[in-house]
């Protein structure tokens, strides 16, 4: 009996797995910890399922390569591949924590800190708020689809032992990481603009009137302008995110072909 066809569909078989569950892992939504993950690992394989018709391995693979190592060498790039495409998706969302946070710090919340499911560290409670909220916006305009959609792209850009890490992917990887900074203050400028003039309004008191104790004054007055600032925002705040991932898909794609190149 010729097993050659058979181990090299659960070769194939196993090594979609793993990109798509190293993906799924750390990409936004899919990769949240409070999911479980028999979950992710059922979504992993009805995906793989689904796409594994569609790709092929490196012809006469397994005659021409049996040792375990040569199966590490083609799995390990597989598992970099799902990891980079999962953490670069996820770039705009941490731009809207790094948001949270540093609007936090104005506030005075930065010693306000509840724990980051995601990476399980401490985060500013603004920070983690700006991240749900960017989620949920996210969700309504479909991006959890589209992330799904990615991932099927990369099958047909790198195809399995295809990958090549060139100095054009660092190149758009340090791009997309700039880019999260940029983010980060274009959906933080107007709650600092509004915590900017209150701490303005504050000094002019502070100077007219020496009595007060401007310092007892300052700290629910900032609270109080950033949580409204940040309420009032909230509609400016799902435009700038859409068009920071409209912009972001044609780089995420960009990404993912160069993956392969």
């Amino acid at each position: 009996m010729n097993l050659g066809p058979l181990l090299d569909q659960a070769l194939l078989a196993v090594l979609v797995l793993l990109r798509l569950a190293s993906a799924l892992s750390v990409m936004p939504i899919y990769g949240y910890r409070g999911l479980p993950l028999t979950v992710k690992l059922g979504l992993s394989v009805f995906m793989a399922f689904l796409l594994l018709p569609a790709v092929h391995l490196p012809p006469n693979y397994l005659t021409a390569q049996k040792g375990f190592l040569d199966f590490l060498a083609l799995a390990i790039p597989e598992i970099v591949v799902g990891l980079l495409v999962g953490m670069v998706a996820g770039f705009i969302f941490y731009g809207a924590e790094l948001a949270g946070e540093f609007l936090g710090l104005q506030m005075g919340f930065s010693i306000v800190t509840v724990l980051d499911p995601m990476t399980e560290g401490q985060v500013s409670i603004i920070g983690q708020m700006q991240y749900l909220f960017a989620t949920l916006i996210f969700l309504s305009f479909n991006g959890h689809i589209y992330l799904l959609e990615g991932l099927q792209l990369t099958f047909q850009a790198v195809p399995l032992g295809g990958v090549h890490f060139s100095s054009g992917l660092l190149t758009i990887f340090l791009k997309l990481s700039g880019e999260l900074f940029v983010a980060a203050l274009k959906i933080a400028a107007p709650v600092t603009a509004a915590l900017f003039l209150s701490e303005v309004a504050l000094g002019i008191i502070a100077r007219t009137v020496p009595q007060m104790n401007i310092f007892l004054v300052s700290l629910p007055l900032k609270i109080g302008v950033g949580l409204l600032g940040l309420a009032l925002s909230l509609p400016m705040f799902a435009y700038v995110l859409q068009i920071l991932w409209q912009r972001f898909q044609v780089d995420w794609r960009h990404f993912i072909t160069l993956l392969g190149q």
